[in-house]
């Protein structure tokens, strides 16, 4: 028989007792360091493993390419004739690239959207070009897309005539199995994001969207490549940015494809983002360089902004990438021009075009610490799980202390042999008190939300002065909040009893924080089967600030408890991002609000919904009376 079998019941319980209140915060700690230096752990190579094509029909670099020398002599011809329509009015510039698709003998169609939100109003045009392959029977395509706009913010000059320059090449092709679909997309995310709405056929409830119907179109899109080469320079590497909208990804075979593609018929160098990082036999700048790069992918899965146009796709379960020019000058690598760009596009689109149905073989859920080298979801998901468990730990050890006696917890640290039932049956909770912060706090959260939201037609209304009204409304939570908990404990303790045999309720702070600790340990674990950057980003946040906080006799150390709290805030965040990366508070809020309006992230709704009320009711818990 096991120990425990050969216990009374009396000693299970006290046994229990002393882990739960006694054992189990120290160990909530020691999780807190496991799920730290866990995560530290992911970018060695002991814990990563090689990519590798999971999907044999895809052959990357087995097709003999049609994208020759002279093609990219054709295709700087070309170049000069985007640079000059790219000076053109939107509509006169959509209209001659739609007349270039013409004369390569594609059907081609320009399409207008509007888009008018709290931030912003733009209007802009597309064009689309569909290739219909001989062999096709319409059912599937393949999208190569190239915006006007570069990410660097200047005109994608290679990048669209790449696009002209392909168009040419497939046009006299006839072994493909899938029609291709060209794109030039207008404006920022909101073209593109227009031309897959009107390709989809989504409802128009929206009146601050308006876009055209599209006039020509093909079957289900089931792979997409964005180019994005600004300028009309040569490159130094190829970069690859694969983030979607919330932190979704692609599958990594398509990554896989390119990267094979890269290293083999069109050697370039090839890297992840746009980031350069030279090469090194010391193992310790590689673990660095490696945990660099794996950051920086979680800081574009954590915003739930996509690193491209290519993140647009995902929404619509549609594996994409974008395709990153990077010039560099003085960086030691071989550059590489127009020909090598049409190589390996054309090689991808080959790869892709062999598919016989969707992307399935390989990961849609892992994290890169280098091109060609992965860590799988089985092994990055345990440390958020375990950061989850010490808030539970933390909150299971509160939520007894706040049902047993003091006396009796008294004679446990002596060793004495006293009675005692389970920690959650010994005394009253009153728990009004708490539920009530907890629930205003979520209001406030929610009255936040529409606050930042609603365009309320103000004169000189911007995102900073409706995030400063919600911080009156919080700053009014808090006050009327921890004066109504002062209070009512002078009136408790002034009327107490002497000798009452009944024992006192357990501090209302103690409820507070067990419940706080509880709904966190809900938002991390839960978010972390979404967004696993942005949870774990939370997470390691409020861990220490949320395990170690609780009132104290000394007032500085109140203040300074509630200081960090306010730090780690919205707003304190906030201000933290708009220091980092030099840009003005209004410009870093209008740029959340409209990843919000347009794109559907998650960024917002979670931090004024979930995230601000817990911190709302950490703070009150900071401020409540000790005892």
């Amino acid at each position: 028989m096991g120990l425990l079998s050969r216990l009374s019941k009396t000693q299970r319980r006290q046994l229990f007792s002393r882990f739960a209140l006694y054992i189990m915060p120290k160990l909530s700690y020691l999780l807190v360091a496991v799920s730290f230096i866990w995560l530290l752990a992911l970018p060695h190579q002991s814990y990563s493993k090689r990519t590798y094509i999971s999907e044999n029909a895809l052959l990357p670099g087995g097709a003999n390419v049609r994208f020759e020398y002279g093609d990219s002599i054709v295709a700087e011809t070309l170049r000069e004739t985007v640079q000059r329509i790219s000076s053109y009015p939107a509509k006169e510039r959509a209209e001659a690239l739609e007349q270039e698709f013409t004369q390569i003998g594609l059907k081609a169609a320009t399409q207008n959207y509007t888009l008018n939100t709290s931030t912003t109003s733009k209007f802009g045009v597309n064009t689309y070009a569909v290739f219909y392959a001989p062999r096709s029977d319409g059912t599937e395509a393949l999208v190569i897309s190239a915006p006007w706009t570069s990410r660097d913010g200047v005109t994608n000059t290679n990048g669209v005539t790449v696009l002209l320059a392909l168009a040419r090449v497939f046009k006299r092709c006839s072994h493909f199995s899938k029609d291709i679909i060209f794109v030039s997309s207008d404006g920022d995310y909101e073209g593109l994001q227009a031309w897959l709405r009107a390709y989809h056929g989504l409802e128009q409830n929206d009146s601050a969207r308006k876009e055209d119907p599209l006039t020509a179109r093909s079957g289900a899109i089931q792979a997409a490549l964005n180019l994005d080469f600004a300028g009309t320079g040569d490159y130094n590497a190829l970069g690859i940015f694969f983030e979607g909208v919330n932190g979704q990804l692609p599958n990594l075979d398509l990554i896989n494809t390119v990267a094979d593609i890269a290293g083999g018929i069109a050697p370039v160098e090839l890297t992840l983002h746009d980031e350069l990082i030279p090469t090194t036999e010391n193992m310790t700048k590689n673990y660095i360089n490696a945990l660099k790069r794996m950051l920086n992918m979680m800081k574009y899965q954590a915003t739930g902004v996509p690193s491209g146009n290519h993140g647009l796709y995902l929404k619509y379960k549609i594996d994409a990438i974008t395709l990153y020019g990077i010039d560099k000058p003085g960086w030691n690598s071989h550059r590489f021009g127009l020909h090598k760009i049409g190589v390996i596009v054309e090689s991808t689109v080959r790869s892709l075009n062999n598919l016989l149905e969707h992307f399935h073989q390989s990961f849609f859920f892992y994290l890169l610490s280098a091109v060609d080298r992965y860590t799988s979801i089985g092994l990055y998901m345990p440390p958020v799980i375990i950061l989850g468990v010490s808030f539970i730990f933390q909150a299971l050890s509160l939520w007894g202390q706040s049902g047993d006696l003091p006396l009796e917890l008294e004679s446990i640290t002596k060793g004495e042999n006293v009675p005692i039932g389970l920690p959650y049956l010994r005394r009253k909770r009153n728990i009004r008190v708490p539920a009530t912060i907890v629930g205003m706090s979520f209001v406030v959260g929610l009255a936040s939300f529409y606050l930042i939201t609603t365009d309320f037609g103000f004169v000189g209304e911007t995102p900073l002065i409706k995030l400063i009204s919600s911080l009156g409304v919080s700053i009014m939570l808090v006050f009327t909040g921890v004066s109504s908990a002062h209070v009512r404990h002078r009136v408790l303790q002034s009327s107490k009893a002497p000798k009452s045999s009944e024992p006192q309720p357990a501090a209302d702070w103690v409820v507070l924080k067990s419940i706080t600790l509880a709904l966190s340990a809900l938002f991390v674990t839960t978010l972390s089967a979404l967004n696993f950057s942005f949870a774990v980003s939370i997470g390691l946040v409020i861990a220490l600030p949320y395990l170690m906080f609780r009132p104290s006799r000394w007032m500085i150390f109140n203040i300074v408890q509630v200081l960090i709290l306010i730090a780690i805030s919205p707003p304190g965040l906030a201000l933290f991002a708009s220091h980092q990366y030099s840009l003005d508070v209004n410009l870093i809020l209008r740029w959340v609000l409209e990843g919000y309006e347009v794109l559907g992230t998650w960024l917002l709704p979670a931090l004024c919904l979930v995230y601000w009320p817990l911190n709302l009711s950490s703070i009150m818990m900071v401020l409540l009376p000790a005892f």
